[in-house]
């Protein structure tokens, strides 16, 4: 009698974690991943999750950027465009807005959160 309970009471516990598993954990997840994110306005956000951006290139004209990483996730992530001293920082749930200078060429970009840059969380900004 107790064993037929005791699995009820097991079934009941897994389905209840399962229901919370679904649930978002308070922040808004990124939108699906695109290849080329194209702005001419001078502005762009990029959203970043478990271990990704959700864009590989960026295409800008040469001059001020302004961007903004939200971070959709769970965990904490950044954004730093090499070879600037831009990098954006954000908690789950949260935004950073910086802006930066680029000239024409080929601008990488990366969570520096050690192992996010090395699991594909990076991108390209290309200027022209």
């Amino acid at each position: 009698m107790t064993r037929p309970l005791t699995t009820l009471l097991v079934v009941a516990a897994l389905a209840l974690t399962g229901l919370g598993a679904c649930s978002s954990g308070g922040g808004a997840s990124c939108p699906a991943k695109v290849d080329i994110k194209t702005t001419n306005g001078g502005a762009i956000t990029v959203c970043g999750s478990e271990i990704k951006f959700d864009v590989n290139t960026i295409k800008v004209k040469p001059g001020e950027l302004k961007i903004t990483l939200r971070n959709g996730g769970t965990s904490y992530h950044t954004l730093k465009v090499e070879r600037t001293p831009l990098e954006l920082k954000a908690n789950p749930g949260k935004s950073d807005t910086g802006t930066v200078t680029l000239a024409k060429g080929t601008y990488d970009f990366e969570c520096t959160v050690p192992g996010h840059a090395a699991a594909g969380m990076k991108g390209k900004i290309v200027v022209g």
